[in-house]
């Protein structure tokens, strides 16, 4: 008797095993695919005035910008426009001047050109690089005033542009001290570039800071 209430015990434990075994848990698992779309900032910079200029030479040279005299001034309005359907944008302008060596009275480097910039556009005068002898002097101006960056907002169609309210300046002009040994031989350029960067998610909206983004 005691030998099979030995193996009747055997026997429940085993079948305790195999019940074990089948045990299974209730799971689930779920996964979602997000979409996303980048934006972008997307400017021109345009010359309408500039590039409205008689050119009978075909040399990419308008007449009235060849064989200047000193003090005489010729059309030049660049203007940034903001092209992105995207994004709004901050926008900046730098001008490179070419120097010259003024020999009288005395001695100095000074900027061959000269212009007025237009309402809306301030100087970032801690990005200015002064005039050197033979090299070039840099302006670099922000679109807005008063130490505030205005927003271009997004254009409504790409062939709907938004502009700055006015071109960075309307006119250049040779300046007028100089003297025939004053370096005034060969072509000189005057080289204006644009920049754009978006408005939202910058550390700081300050014109200086936002201007760093670009070094």
């Amino acid at each position: 008797m005691k030998k099979k209430k030995t193996i009747l015990a055997a026997a429940v434990l085993l079948l305790m095993f195999a019940v074990g075994g089948a045990i299974a848990y209730f799971t689930d698992t779920e996964s979602k695919t997000n979409t996303f779309t980048i934006g972008s900032v997307d400017i021109t910079l345009t010359e309408a005035g500039w590039d409205a200029l008689a050119d009978a030479n075909d040399n990419d040279i308008p007449d009235a910008a060849e064989d200047m005299m000193p003090g005489e001034s010729v059309t030049k309005d660049p203007l940034i426009n903001n092209v992105s359907t995207k994004n709004p944008a901050y926008v900046f302008a730098k001008v490179e001047v070419p120097c010259t060596t003024i020999v009288a009275p005395a001695t100095t480097s000074e900027e061959l050109f000269t212009y007025t910039t237009n309402a809306g556009w301030t100087e970032l005068s801690t990005a200015a690089v002064a005039c050197t002898s033979g090299g070039t002097a840099t302006h670099v101006y922000y679109y807005g005033t008063g130490g505030t960056l205005t927003t271009l907002a997004k254009a409504t169609s790409a062939t709907t542009p938004t502009s700055t309210s006015n071109p960075l300046f309307s006119t250049i002009t040779l300046l007028g001290t100089l003297k025939g040994n004053e370096g005034l031989s060969g072509e000189k350029q005057v080289v204006v570039t644009g920049y754009g960067i978006q408005t939202e998610g910058l550390t700081s909206a300050a014109p200086a800071d936002v201007w760093a983004n670009f070094n």
